[in-house]
């Protein structure tokens, strides 16, 4: 019974706020009877990301000695968001929490259990060195739009029209936080959240 009491009262509410749609009927004829009807399409706002790609890095002297203070490691991948012309959303990065001190982020080393702090830089352009740069503090949102840089709207899930990528991730590991680590493989996994602006 409560079903179904949530069912007409749901399409009462519909009935109310929907506008009227005027269809009519067509007469009574020897030839020929026309009726007409009216047709609404609502499109919600929605968005999607596609296209993620595990990262991967080795650090070690060679690299430490050519890198510029850190190594990192880019995804880039695709968002959709037909929430207005500019394909606007909102993004935010969760993970394991990191030093506070400038690593918002950290990996848990599988043998030893210490921890390797790492930032994650957030850009919505498909070029990881874009202006539009986010630096990214777990679940702090962040207002972003996949026109960025002269970018097209993407208009299916697969950003197909924008070159399949219009979003990219970096993952940064500073030279000083790889030195003080101990000698294991880092782990851990990012959650990257789009919602409706």
């Amino acid at each position: 019974m409560r079903k179904i009491g949530f069912i007409i009262g749901a399409a009462a509410a519909m009935a109310v706020s929907s506008p009227a749609l005027a269809a009519t009927d067509g007469t009574l004829s020897d030839s020929d009877s026309t009726g007409t009807l009216d047709l609404e399409v609502t499109v919600v706002p929605m968005v999607s990301i596609r296209g993620l790609d595990d990262l991967s890095m080795t650090i070690d002297a060679a690299t430490i000695a050519s890198n510029f203070g850190s190594t990192s490691a880019i995804s880039q991948f695709c968002v959709f968001s037909n929430a207005d012309a500019a394909g606007s959303y909102n993004v935010s990065v969760n993970g394991t929490a990191g030093d506070g001190l400038g690593n918002p982020y950290g990996l848990v080393g599988s043998a030893t259990g210490t921890q390797l702090n790492h930032t994650v830089g957030y850009y919505d352009a498909a070029a990881y060195n874009s202006v539009a740069a986010s630096f990214m503090r777990p679940g702090v949102e962040h207002a972003m739009e996949n026109t960025r840089n002269g970018q097209a709207r993407a208009t299916d899930l697969n950003c197909t029209n924008a070159g399949g990528q219009n979003a990219s991730m970096r993952v940064t590991v500073r030279n000083a936080n790889a030195l003080a680590a101990l000698a294991d493989t880092y782990t851990g996994s990012l959650s990257v959240v789009v919602s409706v602006p």
